[in-house]
């Protein structure tokens, strides 16, 4: 028994990193391609080029397409991370008919067709009177970030008791005041996580 406890935190630890290689490992590579004489990207480099970087600011659609990327994925990080702290504390902090339902419904996107959640979102903003924008878009990414971050906030949130804010309560805080400088501090490492997550 000692030797597996011995053996889990290494195991864990390596796990937690080639998790995260796998993640950003694509993300490492695109500024080594990006400098590829070749317009696609493959190994080995067939050279080393810097002209790619010099005809980017005379392609103003590129310039476009880099600051609509950066504001969809900032926005829907955001969104979903405030969202899902708000869905991830209701579900773990009370109790209420319907909680399961609900989980069920938030997390949906996870297990349909991309395919339906995609027509399904067209036809509801269409329904609404939205037309397709950058905002559009946002909500779509949001829509499926929910998910990842309810997941990684949960976590967050049911690791740590409740005495805590029962004692911020007890010493006179007010409940908005708890949830501000003691339990957002304690899943501060989930938020981060949830932000990291739906950025990429």
């Amino acid at each position: 028994m000692t030797a597996i406890r011995r053996f889990l935190p290494g195991w864990l630890s390596s796990y937690a990193t080639l998790y995260i290689l796998f993640l950003y490992l694509p993300v490492i590579f695109l500024p080594i391609f990006s400098i590829n004489t070749a317009a696609t990207p493959k190994f080995p480099l067939s050279g080393i080029t810097l002209h790619w970087y010099e005809d980017l600011p005379k392609t103003p659609a590129l310039i476009d397409a880099t600051w609509n990327s950066l504001i969809v994925a900032v926005s829907a990080s955001i969104l979903s991370t405030v969202l899902g702290i708000l869905a991830a504390r209701s579900i773990t902090r009370y109790r209420y008919p319907g909680r399961r339902a609900i989980n069920g419904l938030i997390m949906a996107p996870l297990v349909l067709p991309e395919v339906i959640v995609a027509i399904s979102m067209l036809l509801v903003m269409l329904q609404l009177g939205l037309s397709l924008s950058l905002f559009t878009v946002v909500l779509g990414h949001v829509l499926v970030c929910i998910p990842y971050s309810m997941t990684v906030l949960t976590s967050g949130f049911e690791g740590f008791g409740r005495s805590l804010e029962e004692a911020s309560a007890d010493l006179g805080e007010s409940a908005f005041g708890t949830f501000r400088r003691v339990t957002l501090p304690m899943v501060a490492p989930a938020i981060i996580s949830s932000l990291l997550v739906c950025f990429t």
